[in-house]
């Protein structure tokens, strides 16, 4: 199954679009849409709904940083109700991508602008990791071995082992009155989805304590 986690106040019965995203990511999502040919994208986790940032409880923590009464800075845990909705599809038919090398890429492109400076910036960067563990005398990293078996060559690297189903794909938008599991958290989540439309049979009030399915 894949799964799609998005907030209530973004939820529409029916064809959706990536919601508003932070302009921090725009550069790593700019850089996908020269290969799927879309930006931004609509993410999908391809069985594992722990990836798609839908959030065990309740409630999340968050850090700030506030100043006590002498004007020292210091760390405070707040808590915020989440509304995220999870929604579960049979099918999707998306641009492939393998999610652990992804959280490597988006550092290395996050820092360039340039299309093409973004691709010598990975070439440079994954280059420099596997010169790391050969002086640290250690086996390389699956990712590595794969960039070292590639000829290092990036746009091979990256069809041979990056863009291929494994956990995760994108899509440019998503029907979600298609989905055929959808997982809130409480009541007043699941009256909101029928009032939309959404199938009563097909919602179900988890609260997971911790990932177990």
């Amino acid at each position: 199954m894949y799964y799609h986690c998005r907030d209530l106040k973004f939820v529409e019965y029916g064809k959706v679009y990536p919601p508003p995203a932070d302009e921090f990511w725009d550069d790593m999502y700019k850089w996908l849409g020269h290969y799927c040919g879309y930006c931004p994208q609509i993410w999908l986790a391809r069985s594992r709904s722990q990836i798609t940032g839908f959030r065990s409880c309740n409630f999340f923590t968050k850090m700030t940083k506030q100043k006590d009464a002498e004007g020292c800075k210091k760390s405070k845990t707040c808590f915020y109700k989440s509304d995220d909705i999870l929604f579960g599809f049979e099918n999707v038919q998306g641009f492939p991508l393998r999610y652990g090398i992804w959280e490597l890429l988006m550092n290395i492109v996050g820092n360039e602008k340039d299309f093409k400076k973004q691709n010598v910036e990975i070439e440079k960067q994954l280059n420099q990791f596997v010169e790391w563990q050969k002086e640290a005398e250690e086996p390389l990293d699956e990712e590595l071995t794969a960039w070292v078996n590639s000829g290092r060559d990036v746009e091979k690297f990256l069809k041979d082992y990056v863009f291929v189903e494994v956990d995760q794909v994108v899509v440019p938008s998503l029907n979600l009155k298609s989905a055929k599991k959808i997982i809130c958290r409480n009541e007043k989540h699941k009256k909101a989805l029928r009032k939309m439309g959404f199938i009563e049979d097909r919602i179900k009030i988890m609260n997971v304590k911790r990932w177990t399915w």
